[in-house]
């Protein structure tokens, strides 16, 4: 049978933060939920996560409920098909640099809430988002939301990960500081004056690797694709992952084991994670939960082989641990998950 490795899976407090919009316009947000495949039980969890395809599905629901897209965060609706057509525009550039400056213009046009600038200070480029008019938290998260899938357009055009220097965010460190880290890979900074992030100008010169072709490929599965699809897999953070990964049943592996399979002393690889913020049982747990929560969805796999499958010797152990990474026994998550979504198969 085929092994299905986990996937990351997205903090509830996004789903909260996509729904702000429509539930401001009077629309049954429970319903919405249902809909997209997640059960209402999950509201209940601060600590619950959702799959990406769950969120997907969810941000899709909430554009056709709403007709916008932009899930009504923004002051004024955002038609249909706005997102299309901008990447028909900018997929017809030849560099990236040309790209992004033919989006910032469309934008310019669609937009009200906020303005979309690409400069170029020395050797960094900068993508900012300049407000206009009173800022809440519908449009700053349709701010961030904007940056997190013009990152990941990017990416795609230019068919490979592009380094992030770093990303400034307004407000105070949020439930979402280590989801935001992941999607963009790299550092992001809080408390400042706008939303903004840099990379290397000179990657402004890169020439695109997609078309019209590739493009309607792309598009109706730009939603999912676009959320954490181009990860940095040099770093020792992801190095750590794919180890991990591959030795889910093998219980609590000891950070010992990892760093010899990686090549280094165990001391260097604990000064690693530190320098990229993050604890090696850290990375375990999350790894561990992320794919317990891929796992409850296959019916056809027990709560007994789930906790087989990552390491756990006793039922009651995987019990316990998945009830404090998630607010919820693995039973009642199950039961909930398959009662509103389409049941998955292992390998699936």
């Amino acid at each position: 049978m085929k092994q299905t490795l986990p996937k990351h899976t997205i903090s509830v407090s996004y789903v909260y933060s996509i729904l702000q919009g429509a539930r401001r316009q009077g629309f049954d947000t429970d319903s919405l939920l249902l809909q997209a495949g997640i059960p209402l039980s999950l509201q209940s969890s601060p600590l619950s996560r959702v799959s990406q395809a769950q969120f997907a599905r969810l941000l899709r629901v909430v554009q056709r409920k709403t007709r916008d897209e932009y899930w009504s965060l923004c002051s004024h609706p955002v038609k249909l098909g706005t997102f299309a057509q901008c990447c028909e525009l900018m997929v017809h550039s030849s560099t990236l640099g040309d790209a992004l400056g033919a989006g910032c213009q469309f934008y310019h046009l669609m937009l009200q809430d906020f303005t979309v600038r690409l400069q170029r200070q020395g050797d960094l480029a900068w993508v900012r988002l300049q407000s206009h008019g009173e800022i809440n938290k519908c449009s700053e998260f349709a701010e961030r939301i904007f940056m997190f899938f013009s990152y990941g357009l990017m990416c795609w055009m230019v068919e490979e990960r592009i380094p992030i220097t770093r990303v400034l965010m307004r407000g105070q460190t949020c439930p979402e500081q280590l989801e935001s880290s992941m999607l963009f890979n790299g550092p992001v900074m809080y408390g400042q004056s706008c939303n903004a992030f840099c990379f290397d100008a000179r990657l402004l010169d890169c020439a695109l690797r997609q078309d019209c072709a590739s493009l309607r490929s792309f598009l109706p599965r730009s939603l999912g694709n676009l959320l954490v699809r181009y990860r940095d897999r040099s770093h020792i953070i992801e190095r750590v992952r794919r180890y991990l990964r591959q030795h889910l049943a093998d219980g609590s592996v000891p950070l010992e084991q990892v760093a010899e399979a990686l090549g280094m002393p165990a001391y260097t690889l604990r000064r690693r994670l530190r320098m990229e913020h993050e604890r090696f049982q850290d990375l375990k747990d999350n790894l561990r939960r992320d794919a317990a929560i891929n796992y409850l969805a296959c019916p056809n796999l027990s709560l007994m082989e789930v906790g087989e499958r990552l390491g756990f010797s006793e039922p009651s152990t995987f019990h316990r641990a998945f009830k404090k990474w998630t607010g919820l026994p693995p039973g009642e998550y199950r039961q909930a998950v398959l009662a509103d979504d389409c049941p998955l198969v292992v390998g699936q």
